[in-house]
């Protein structure tokens, strides 16, 4: 299958699935809005359920925690009844006897009334217990089960506020029962504490009354956070904390213990827990009602799937208008798209099917039928003008008035074809300039041949005589060397003439210091002869002084005179002889230094002729490697010229051929027609 075959395919596999991609994209984006708006509406319905309920909850607790305060209010005024009971006061009931014309009660009698007053206060009003405490704290008259004394957190609230107290705890003697104190007042001043245990129905009534959802349930702290009433006792009897049923969630205990009136969302134990909560007013006390969101999601949920379910009809509907609506759009565009298909495949003579919708489709339609005839004339008149061209008339026009962006053909067909006017005439022109050309290169091509031959046989020339040249350096090499070796036989010949001198010079030498030792030795003789002499002399004055005794030793002296006067002259003769010898020897000195000193010259003249030589052997290596490159050089030269003479006679070949295809060309530019020429 081709390229355009498959692409036409693939846009009949779109036409075809235009009906379902509207559907199809219409149906998402409505599906994606309902799941939206499901999703906005459910988040909406559960804030708003929460914020329906803890604006319910919180007046709910602050009515209750109201109810806890008027049983509390209740309680506090049988309490107050009883403080301020007349009997109660010993300075009153003295003074009822006196102006009764009786005796002043005494103390017994004073204890008796009080006692009664207090018994039938524990039975009027279900209290546990009802005494009397003095200014310490401790009992001093009181029903059966009242404690010996106060507790000490009780007593001390009791006296810093002088007035009605509750406890802040409801545990009494391992019962629960609401603790309350009175202060009795005589003359203004504080004399005793009247303390009543009221019993735990009271509050408890209230507590189990909040009923609140199925898992519902209310509460009461004191100000530490310690439970004092629940609808479970067990849970105030082990004084559990709201930390503990709160989950150690910090939020809640500071709202809670704070004493302001509110409701929140609190997480505990992992489930999410409606809070409300409120003071009660005249306590330490504090009312929570706590109910699990649970409770009440099972109503949402039901509304939210009310919701859904409505949102899904209407999604129903919405998907068989939106169906219907998009055949109505996508029958006519299938329409207009299978034409557009078949112009694309180059149809353009099939009729393009009117639509009369009255909208955009309509026009569409036209503009089709407008354009499938407009690329009918525009091909019409390219097919004419491209055929003229074609069969060689490049003077033909275009025919057709080419609207809009169209008629950047029009001006591209004339500048075709004025292109190729201009190009038919620079072809005519070059091949008169080629064939001109060739003939002129067809005979330099002549004369490089010549050239080219004349270059070979100087090549040849060159090489011989270089060859001649090495052979004549080849000699001189062997001549340098042969020199080079007398030279060195020379020197070393020299050499051995200079140690010889050498010897020679030093035994000159020896011989000059012993004449120099005999001359020494020739003095002290002719010094010693000359001393003897003058013995004698002596000898023959003593001998002639001694007359005829001194005739033999007068022969005596003469002779040795004599013998001095000869060893004086052998002596001086000696010397002589030594001196004579001492200059032949400085003379002999001489001219061994004389000769040393010329084997030294001849041995520098021969060092250089050494030197010379092996220039003279350094300069023919030169020559020879200048001439072995040289040599390359020529061959390569004469490669060249080769080659050029190979070139040369190719290209003779090629200026001749070229010249017959410059008249080839001339002759096809001539069937061309163009603008300026006779037809």
């Amino acid at each position: 299958m081709t390229p355009h075959e498959t692409d036409s395919h693939s846009r009949r596999g779109l036409r075809r699935s235009l009906n379902k991609k509207i559907l199809t994209n219409t149906t998402l984006n409505i599906l994606v809005l309902v799941v939206v708006s499901c999703i906005i509406m459910a988040y909406s319905m559960q804030s708003l359920a929460n914020n329906i309920l803890l604006d319910s909850l919180q007046p709910m607790a602050r009515q209750s925690a109201k109810t806890v305060e008027a049983n509390i209010h209740m309680l506090a005024d049988r309490m107050m009844n009883i403080a301020v009971d007349p009997r109660m006061n010993a300075a009153a009931i003295s003074s009822y006897g006196s102006d009764s014309g009786n005796a002043p009660m005494d103390s017994a009698a004073i204890k008796k009334i009080r006692e009664e007053i207090l018994i039938e206060a524990a039975e009027t009003y279900e209290l546990y217990s009802i005494a009397l405490y003095g200014l310490d704290g401790q009992l001093i008259l009181g029903t059966e089960g009242s404690p010996e004394h106060l507790d000490s957190s009780f007593f001390s609230l009791l006296q810093e506020t002088d007035n009605l107290t509750t406890h802040s705890s409801t545990i009494f003697q391992g019962k629960l029962g609401i603790p309350m104190g009175m202060p009795i007042k005589e003359n203004g001043e504080t004399v005793l504490y009247l303390v009543g245990i009221y019993k735990y129905d009271t509050l408890n009534d209230v507590i189990s009354s909040i009923n609140i959802g199925r898992n519902g349930a209310a509460f009461m702290v004191n100000r530490e956070g310690i439970v004092i009433g629940h609808p479970d006792s067990s849970v105030v009897l082990a004084e559990s904390t709201l930390a503990k049923l709160t989950d150690n969630h910090e939020e809640a205990l500071d709202h809670v213990t704070t004493g302001e009136t509110g409701a929140n969302e609190f997480p505990i134990n992992g489930e999410t827990m409606l809070v409300a909560f409120s003071p009660v007013r005249g306590t330490q006390w504090f009312l929570v009602i706590q109910i699990p969101k649970t409770d009440y999601n099972h109503l949402i949920n039901n509304a939210l799937l009310a919701a859904i379910l409505a949102t899904i009809a209407g999604l129903a509907v919405s998907i068989l208008l939106v169906s219907r609506l998009s055949r109505s759009i996508s029958r006519p565009v299938k329409s207009v798209t299978n034409r557009m298909v078949a112009l694309s495949d180059g149809d353009l003579h099939t009729e393009v099917v009117p639509i009369r919708s009255g909208d955009e489709v309509e026009v569409l339609t036209q503009t089709l039928d407008a354009t499938v005839e407009s690329f009918n004339r525009y091909i019409s008149d390219i097919q004419q003008v491209l055929t003229q061209i074609a069969d060689g008339n490049l003077c033909i026009e275009p025919n057709v008035d080419y609207k809009g962006d169209f008629a950047l053909i029009r001006n591209s067909l004339l500048t075709i074809i004025q292109s190729l006017n201009e190009t038919i005439i620079g072809f005519h022109d070059a091949a008169s300039r080629l064939t001109d050309m060739s003939v002129e290169l067809n005979g330099q091509s002549g004369q490089l041949h010549q050239a080219s031959l004349d270059q070979n046989q100087s090549a040849e020339a060159l090489i011989q005589e270089v060859s001649h040249v090495k052979e004549r350096l080849f000699n001189v090499t062997e001549s340098s060397s042969q020199t080079r070796m007398k030279t060195e036989e020379i020197v070393q010949r020299i050499e051995e003439a200079n140690a010889q001198m050498s010897a020679l010079s030093s035994a000159m030498d020896n011989i000059s210091a012993n004449a120099q030792e005999i001359t020494k030795i020739a003095n002290v003789i002719e010094d010693i002869a000359f001393q003897t002499s003058i013995l004698s002399i002596n000898a023959s004055v003593e001998a002639v002084h001694a007359g005829e005794a001194g005739a033999g030793f007068s022969v005596v002296a003469s002779e040795v005179k004599q013998l001095a006067t000869r060893s004086t002259e052998a002596a001086k003769s000696a010397t002589q002889m030594v001196n004579n010898t001492k200059s032949i020897i400085l003379n002999g000195v001489q001219l061994t230094a004389d000769t040393a000193k010329s084997l030294e010259s001849i041995a520098a003249v021969s060092a250089q002729i050494n030197t010379i030589s092996d220039q003279l052997v350094a300069a023919v290596q030169d020559q020879k490697s200048a001439l072995a490159i040289m040599d390359e050089r020529i061959e390569t030269i004469s490669a060249i010229a080769d080659r050029n003479l190979q070139n040369a006679s190719g290209t003779r070949e090629s200026s001749g051929l070229l010249a017959k295809e410059a008249e080839s060309l001339k002759f096809q530019v001539k069937k061309f027609v163009v603008k300026g020429e006779n037809n």
